[in-house]
């Protein structure tokens, strides 16, 4: 009888550790089925806004076709070679007339100025209203400043970036300097008809700058009057990503840790469209700075250099110009890398795609959740994009997004658990009206959803200017909690052994009380 007893004792205490084996194996079956999943994903402070001008710049390029107050067309008559002819030898107070555009009255209006001071490489005159306000000798010394700012640093810097300024339309005055009239009007701006033969055409190559603006704006000008003299014809989005980029390239942002002055709104409003050109507001430059940044970061600054001469424009420019260098890439693909980096800006995976070396820049505008699940509708701008940032611990989760059937969404999620970072992207084309997406990671505890209504395609130059069209989406997310199991089994597997324990040596006691 006690053999007997001693035996069930024993098989008690084996079907415990059967029990706790089985557990164990199906626990580290569940561990793999969730690590597999991850085979799936590739592993990859606000500074302080500059106020560059006391204006905001709604339009800092005047284009001939767009300016339609006439009932009647000019034909360009456009030099392909610099002229032999030599231009008059100008000394410092003589005057000129220049036309000027008004912003407020969307007309043009005469002004006469005076040359203030001549540099090896450009003329600056000054309105005669502002020589008067400020006085002749604020003015000589004003005009000395900025003539050796552009010869020493502007000058320079920028035609290594761009290139000549004759381009290959050439120079309509025969007169290599550059003309800087500085004006009361509060807007700078580079109007290209002044080097077409138009009426009220000043027929000299030169850009307008407000008398009190951050002498940087004249790199910025200095670029688009360069690009324009190679072609007339690129969307704003990428003419003024290179020009805020010229700024950088000068060397005037490294005080500002190499932000432009517009570069925190536009990280306060990444729904705003890369593509589409909003007039009312300055968020597009910042935009379109960072988005030039990240190309010559990752890619190299002779991505834009070449950008000037690319006779294709916006996106399919880009894409053109990075894939002769040798960058299997397409626009679409790089528009979701910038995103992501403006996201989550981490070094030190997947060749450092997702960061900045150079700069901090993280969207500061995003949908926190801390909860287990979400369902949201947000809108989306055209090639803008909306980041939804998980803040909870879960191993599992699944996302969900409804669109309408004709437009192509793209997705780019990350997450970081245990193992690092990790980032999947994919376009999610017309034809489907709901996307899913299920995502595994071994104790995630971060992870972002980008969202942004694209083309499916390389998207072609906007035919206008504004906010650009726009989508609803309806995104829903259910995490399963997590946490690690590891912890769990250590804790319930030593509690086991110590109760197995105590088992075998009450039985070893009662054994030998009865023997």
């Amino acid at each position: 009888m006690k053999l007997i007893t001693l035996k069930l004792h024993f098989r008690i205490v084996n079907f415990i550790l059967l029990i706790i084996l089985s557990f164990g194996i199906l626990t580290t079956s569940y561990i793999f089925i969730g690590n597999e999943h991850l085979l799936d994903l590739q592993p990859n402070q606000k500074p302080k806004e500059i106020n560059s001008q006391q204006n905001s710049e709604k339009n800092d390029i005047l284009r001939y076709s767009n300016i339609s107050q006439q009932n009647h067309f000019y034909s360009p008559s456009i030099n392909t070679q610099s002229s032999s002819q030599n231009s008059p030898l100008l000394d410092i107070g003589d005057q000129r007339a220049f036309w000027v555009w008004d912003f407020n009255s969307w007309s043009y209006y005469r002004i006469n100025a005076t040359l203030v001071s001549i540099g090896e490489n450009c003329y600056i005159y000054m309105e005669d209203y502002c020589i008067a306000e400020i006085g002749e000798q604020a003015a000589a010394l004003q005009g000395e400043n900025i003539c050796d700012e552009f010869d020493y640093t502007i000058y320079p810097q920028i035609i290594d970036l761009a290139g000549h300024p004759n381009g290959t339309l050439g120079d309509i005055d025969g007169d290599p300097r550059i003309i800087i009239l500085l004006s009361h009007n509060p807007i700078s701006y580079y109007d290209q008809r002044n080097e077409l033969d138009l009426e009220y055409s000043n027929l000299c190559e030169m850009f307008h700058i407000y008398y009190r603006t951050w002498i940087p704006t004249i790199a910025h000008e200095f670029h688009h009057l360069i690009w324009f003299n190679n072609e007339m014809d690129e969307p704003h989005f990428t003419l003024e990503a290179l020009a805020e980029y010229a700024v950088y390239h000068a060397g005037y942002l490294a005080p500002y840790n190499n932000l432009s002055p517009q570069s925190d709104l536009f990280l306060d409003h990444p729904e705003d469209s890369l593509l589409y050109w909003n007039m009312l507001n300055s968020i597009d430059y910042g935009g379109a700075y960072l988005f030039a940044f990240y190309i010559a970061e990752h890619y190299g600054v002779d991505i834009l250099r070449n950008l000037i001469t690319e006779p294709a424009d916006g996106a399919y420019g880009i894409e053109n110009v990075l894939q002769r260098a040798g960058n299997n890439i397409t626009f679409n693909e790089l528009y979701l890398n910038w995103i992501t980096a403006l996201t989550l800006d981490e070094l030190g995976f997947n060749n450092n795609l997702y960061g900045f070396e150079n700069l901090d820049a993280r969207v500061t505008k995003y949908s926190l959740i801390r909860e287990t699940s979400l369902n949201n509708k947000i809108k989306l701008y055209y090639y803008g994009f909306h980041v939804h940032k998980l803040q909870c611990h879960f191993n599992e989760c699944t996302v969900e997004i409804r669109k309408d059937i004709d437009k192509t969404i793209g997705l780019s999620i990350v997450l970081h658990d245990a193992l690092g970072w990790h980032v999947y992207q994919n376009l999610h084309n017309r034809g489907i009206k709901l996307i899913t997406e299920d995502i595994s990671g071994s104790e995630i505890d971060e992870m972002y959803i980008i969202s942004s209504y694209i083309f499916d395609q390389t998207p072609p130059p906007p035919s206008e200017n504004g906010l650009g069209p726009f989508t609803y989406i309806e995104i829903i997310i259910d995490t399963i909690a997590g946490g690690s199991l590891i912890p769990f089994l250590i804790i319930s597997g030593s509690f086991t052994l110590i109760l197995i324990a105590i088992m075998i040596i009450i039985i070893k006691k009662k054994y030998r009380l009865k023997n």
